[in-house]
């Protein structure tokens, strides 16, 4: 084959390419999504932004320590840093039906503490088109409004957005310690 016929060749499946190929959707029209970790906690179901959990593990190994209170598991070592072990539904004023081992810890890290909250179970990463958000969810227990942060309606389903980064800076985490 001569270089004229190969030109020939790719000129005509360059065009033929053109011709057949479909447009892609404009910016506008793109759908957009909001990305989050799904888990439930006392029978609801619940999404907590990704950029708020550090890491999804099982229940480690800890140490109890006197005089804190109730909802304080207690400390774990996890590759060199103390974790403080939260169990949210004790401190949602419940027990989780649920046996400890089974039940999963989400791990929120910052400058200043490392929590692992305790809940009954992870649901995965759940992704949501960001127009089915809404500021405002009221199918949501009052005991967990203060921590929630609007959430997303999908096919009938509620998917409340609860801000850990909320709850480590509530004032009943501030003491952990019965004694005041």
């Amino acid at each position: 084959m001569s270089s004229q016929d190969a030109l020939a060749v790719l000129t005509a499946l360059a065009q033929r390419s053109q011709q057949i190929a479909v447009e892609l959707p404009a910016k506008e029209t793109a759908q957009t999504h909001w990305n989050g970790l799904g888990f439930s906690l006392l029978g609801q179901r619940f999404v907590t932004p990704m950029n708020e959990v550090a890491e999804l593990m099982r229940l480690p190994a800890s140490t109890r320590l006197p005089g804190v209170k109730p909802f304080v598991i207690g400390i774990a070592n996890i590759r060199g840093s103390l974790m403080a072990l939260l169990d949210l539904a004790t401190f949602f004023g419940a027990n989780s039906p649920l046996p400890r081992v089974q039940r999963r810890v989400l791990a929120v890290e910052d400058e200043e503490h490392y929590f692992g909250f305790l809940v009954d179970e992870s649901l995965g990463m759940q992704h949501f088109p960001s127009d089915a958000y809404a500021e405002t969810i009221d199918e949501v227990d009052v005991i967990f409004q203060p921590f929630i942060k609007g959430g997303y309606r999908v096919a009938g389903a509620v998917w409340p957005v609860m801000s850990l980064k909320a709850l480590v800076a509530d004032p009943g985490l501030e003491t952990l310690s019965n004694q005041v």
